[in-house]
């Protein structure tokens, strides 16, 4: 079963390019792009990504690819 992760485009787009493209090379990912993924508020602060339904958020690109990466292997072990 895969994993979705979903990204706004509009959510530091520039920052989380490269994120997008080191999640890409990993397997059962998902990677989706919806222009509103309803967190208006945090979309402005933040950089995000809901990943299985779960809002992944962090202070900067770095600290969401771990977090997003985290969760990956804590739900593969799971599942």
């Amino acid at each position: 079963m895969g994993i979705d992760v979903k990204f706004c485009p509009c959510n530091f787009e520039d920052d989380l390019k490269i994120i997008k493209e080191r999640l890409m090379e990993r397997s059962n990912l998902n990677l989706i792009e919806e222009r509103c993924l309803l967190y208006c508020g945090q979309c402005l602060v933040k950089p995000f990504s809901i990943v299985n339904g779960e809002n992944i958020a962090a202070n900067d690109a770095d600290e969401l690819l771990l977090k997003i990466e985290h969760y990956i292997d804590k739900y593969k072990q799971e599942n």
